[in-house]
């Protein structure tokens, strides 16, 4: 099914603070260097993954406009629904042998990369990550989101929850700003052979600058794996951001 696995060997100690994973309907702040957290079962950390440049990821969704609020998702369909780029360099299908997987403590995640662009500074460097979903389709070049196949997985699936992150803490667009590894269900659909990614930025932090990029990374993947204090606080650091979205915008 998938291209590149990859077994992540990890001291029992740190087994202890995966244990402690965010509650459904938290924000996750990962406006610090090194820091995760989980997420509806899937785990989200601030990283600075070199090198991404071309031979090294592959694009497959760029997001850009000059709104507040962005959103899209990857196919090989046109005309394009959202804030897609158009060019099929960025937005395009991604077949699900093109997806890495890690397993850790025996459960399969998939992993992408997430790269964003902001203005320098605090908190203009500040972007919330509010919505994303994966689904699994048998083309890939389906247009009528959200009739992208068969859902697997959702950020909000059990409660209102998202991201913040911070452009400042890595060097620029092209660098990398988070890896987030989704749990792979244990069945797959018949026939769902394309992976669809949807997601929107913006509603608590605004988009201000440039684009947002959703890659793969075609080489072995180094899966981070922070100290336990790290993980600690990622796995508790959400007092400091209200998630407040559906209050502020839409």
């Amino acid at each position: 099914m998938c291209a590149v696995k990859h077994c992540i060997c990890v001291a029992s100690a740190l087994s202890l603070v995966f244990c402690s994973k965010l509650q459904a309907g938290a924000t996750l702040d990962l406006t610090s260097e090194g820091s995760s957290g989980f997420i509806n079962g899937a785990w989200f950390v601030q990283a600075d993954p070199q090198p991404t440049g071309t031979g090294y990821i592959r694009s497959f969704v760029r997001l850009q406009t000059n709104t507040a609020i962005e959103q899209g998702y990857n196919t090989d369909g046109r005309k394009l629904q959202f804030d897609e780029n158009n060019s099929p360099q960025f937005t395009r299908s991604l077949s699900l042998a093109e997806v890495p997987v890690v397993t850790f403590e025996s459960i399969a995640y998939w992993e992408f990369l997430l790269d964003v662009n902001q203005k320098a500074g605090i908190p203009g460097g500040y972007l919330s990550l509010d919505a994303m979903e994966i689904y699994l389709g048998t083309t890939g070049d389906l247009l009528d989101y959200p009739n992208l196949g068969t859902k697997v997985f959702d950020l909000d699936g059990a409660g209102d929850s998202g991201l913040v992150l911070d452009y400042n803490l890595n060097s620029g667009s092209g660098s990398g700003d988070m890896l987030a590894y989704i749990p792979v269900p244990s069945t797959l659909p018949a026939g769902g052979d394309y992976l669809y990614l949807y997601s929107r930025f913006g509603e608590l932090y605004p988009n201000n600058a440039g684009f947002e990029e959703w890659a793969v990374r075609s080489y072995e993947p180094s899966v981070p794996i922070p100290a336990p204090s790290a993980l600690l606080l990622g796995s508790l650091g959400i007092g400091g951001i209200g998630y407040l979205r559906r209050r502020r915008m839409l």
